[in-house]
């Protein structure tokens, strides 16, 4: 039976945390930066896109998805547990993400740049990369074929130290243990995250906010899988999303067990319960 994981003790590896501490735009930003090596001059976290979905149907998905002033997309997401289906859960996104950039009417060409990107604490692979950078290519003559869409996946258990940024490698190291930040790095990233990460343990309403999202994670779990369930419990974290920023943490505390009272919430933000 699997246990929560006490909210003092969340780290940066742990998906909610991440999800939290990646909402500071500034850190995202500089966490783009140093997974992709190239300057970022902003970024839009969309903090409406993040999903959350039950570990015993897809995985928990608290991801973070951003657009910079080149309209460039980027969808990032903390892995733990190797299920071996990275690679196809990638095409799920690219193409939720597609959907998002293409508007009715738009020609297929105004779709922008896009990466996806999964921190892994484990190599997804084998091949002891840091990073494994994958594009499109033309089997016959590897052609990347230009489709811009680029899928990065990073493993904390890389070996080949001489092949990627001494920066990133730092940053994986902190992704994989949280004391490396006391362990003498003057990496002023990693210390931005763990400045973010202690504001966050003392805001009672993102413990809340954790509380409730674990105890929907457990009872979804006993009432067994059910797809219609996934929508909804999609919809509620968004319903969450909104009473924590509208500071009505007592009446979220309620609607979890009041389906009239929820429903009522659901109406008021001009939501509709699937």
């Amino acid at each position: 039976m699997s246990t929560i994981k006490p909210f003092q003790e969340l780290q940066f590896s742990d998906a909610f945390m991440f999800a939290a501490t990646m909402e500071d735009e500034e850190i995202c930003r500089g966490v783009l930066e140093r997974i992709l090596g190239i300057p970022i001059k902003k970024v839009k976290v969309r903090s409406e896109a993040t999903l959350f979905n039950n570990s015993d149907y897809r995985g928990v998905r608290l991801d973070v998805y951003a657009d910079d002033e080149e309209g460039t997309m980027f969808d990032v997401e903390m892995q733990t547990t190797d299920k071996k289906d990275l690679p196809k859960r990638s095409r799920i996104y690219q193409g939720q993400m597609d959907l998002v950039a293409l508007k009715p009417g738009d020609e297929y060409k105004a779709l922008p740049k896009s990466y996806i990107i999964f921190i892994c604490t484990y190599d997804p692979f084998g091949y002891e990369f840091y990073r494994y950078t994958c594009t499109t290519i033309c089997q016959e003559n590897g052609m990347e074929i230009g489709d811009e869409a680029y899928k990065i996946y990073l493993s904390t258990k890389g070996k080949n130290e001489n092949d990627v940024p001494e920066e990133l490698i730092h940053f994986l190291k902190y992704v994989e243990n949280a004391s490396y930040v006391e362990e003498g790095s003057n990496d002023s990233l990693i210390h931005k995250i763990d400045t973010r990460i202690k504001g966050i343990k003392r805001d009672h309403g993102m413990e809340v906010e954790y509380m409730l999202f674990s105890e929907l994670l457990s009872d979804e779990r006993k009432e067994g899988r059910n797809e219609g369930r996934i929508e909804g419990e999609t919809q509620f974290a968004m319903l969450t999303e909104k009473l924590m920023h509208d500071s009505r943490s007592e009446e979220l505390l309620k609607a979890v067990n009041d389906v009239e009272f929820r429903e009522k919430l659901y109406q008021e933000y001009g939501m509709r319960q699937v």
